[in-house]
């Protein structure tokens, strides 16, 4: 009997997650993995701490070489191999050596799309001083010709390039931030939140709002806006990303977010065919509608979700609701659910409130402040977004907020949480609990 041969394209978390998964419930299943670069399982969530110099090793954004995954999981790891033909009406893909331009052919009985996704491009005459940070193979090239610049553009003021601009300005560079939208972190954060994330950035860079970058020239060196120009040394893009979609020729397979559709179990309109993390699109648990969400949590549980029904164990992916966490300078700064901006364009009736509290017992030393947005659903209490800053204890409650947004929680479900409380690291009084109870006495 033969063996059943997979099939993956790309060698990211979710696709080398797919493969782990695929292995442990088919031991004896044919797995190849495809990867255009000469890293897997690597993490580019990472990129700015290894530009800001936080470790100099970028082998650490990989979680393993291709040698030690083929040893441990007996996954067979073709890197430097790109994807030049997709024919999935036959279950066939031609895929060509970029060491010496060899072209294989396989056949395969499963196949899982895992490309990623690709950062979006701007208008320039040449690139010569303009960069994209967004993959670990180029990481270390990226960072030497950054830091031989002294005054920096960043355009786009999103988790990437706030990230990016604190990575700068820790290492003493001049950095320009340009954002098209009236505050930063708009697809995170509402006005009322951000504002007070514009006013901690402006302390340390110069800001640029609500300007749109309508050329580049001079190589980098010349940012034309619909407000003026500006000249640096060099400037990074970090204008958002957009799904990897390049080998499908059938168009069908392209969902309203440009990524690929899936059902509940990662599986597209062909059969056995499968699409996983960047590249992948599923559905808002909030409003029901197709959602795209580029981040390594999701990829990876997607990865598990496609492994695991490729070796006939059914998980069912539950969907998306936008769950993020970045931070500048002291601020730990995250978002669940829906904006109020967002909730208000699907059609809900809103109540939100803002409240500002301390992370711990008041006569406990160390304490910050924190400050946490809710927003609800008017019509049913049911909560469909957070928003958080702070210097501490952030991560554990938005993480708290997701489940509830998960579940369908009502205010009157998040405020009656039993929680532990510990005066070193809470009060009895929770800041969640708090800003639950506010917005549920609005009712």
């Amino acid at each position: 009997m033969n063996k059943e041969t997979l099939a993956i394209i790309g060698g990211g978390d979710a696709g080398m997650t797919t493969a782990s998964w695929a292995r442990r419930r088919k031991p004896h299943m044919n797995i190849i993995v495809f990867e255009k670069t000469n890293l897997i399982s690597h993490a580019p969530c990472g990129l700015p701490y290894f530009i800001e110099g936080l470790f100099d090793d970028e082998k650490l954004l990989s979680a393993y070489t291709p040698e030690e995954f083929e040893k441990e999981r007996n996954v067979n790891i073709r890197i430097n191999h790109e994807i030049i033909e997709l024919d999935l009406d036959n279950r066939v893909i031609y895929a060509k050596n970029r060491n010496n331009n060899d072209i294989i052919k396989l056949e395969y009985d499963y196949l899982a799309i895992a490309t990623g996704s690709k950062p979006k491009k701007i208008k320039y005459d040449n690139e010569s001083r303009i960069f994209y940070v967004h993959h670990p193979s180029l990481a270390r090239e990226v960072k030497e010709k950054i830091m031989n610049l002294n005054n920096v553009a960043i355009i786009g003021g999103g988790i990437l390039g706030v990230e990016l601009a604190e990575a700068l300005v820790r290492n003493g560079k001049n950095v320009l931030l340009i954002h098209k939208n009236a505050y930063l972190l708009n697809k995170m954060l509402d006005n009322d939140m951000a504002s007070y994330i514009n006013n901690y950035v402006s302390k340390d860079i110069k800001l640029k709002l609500n300007e749109e970058v309508l050329e580049i020239t001079d190589g980098g060196r010349v940012i034309i806006t619909n407000n003026g120009k500006y000249e640096v040394d060099g400037t990074i893009v970090s204008i958002g990303v957009e799904p990897n979609t390049e080998l499908i020729n059938d168009k069908n397979m392209i969902g309203e977010t440009k990524a690929i559709k899936t059902d509940e179990y990662m599986r597209t309109s062909y059969k056995d065919v499968y699409a996983v993390g960047d590249v992948a699109e599923s559905t808002n648990i909030i409003t029901g509608m197709p959602d795209w969400q580029p981040f390594a949590p999701v990829a990876g549980k997607m990865g598990f979700t496609a492994g695991n029904h490729i070796g006939g164990v059914n998980y069912r992916f539950p969907g998306l609701i936008g769950t993020a966490i970045t931070k500048y300078g002291e601020y730990f700064i995250a978002k669940t659910g829906l904006t109020e901006n967002e909730a208000k364009k699907y059609g809900f009736k809103t109540i939100s409130t803002i409240i500002r509290s301390n992370t711990r017992a008041r006569y406990y030393p160390g304490g910050k402040e924190i400050i946490i947005k809710l927003i609800a659903d008017e019509n049913t209490q049911k909560l469909i977004g957070a928003q958080i800053i702070g210097q501490e204890e952030v991560l554990g409650r938005i993480d708290l907020l997701a489940l509830a947004i998960m579940k369908s929680n009502t205010l009157y479900d998040l405020f009656y949480l039993e929680h532990a409380y510990m005066p070193a690291i809470s009060r009895s009084w929770d800041p969640v609990i708090l800003a639950a109870r506010s917005l549920l006495t609005k009712f």
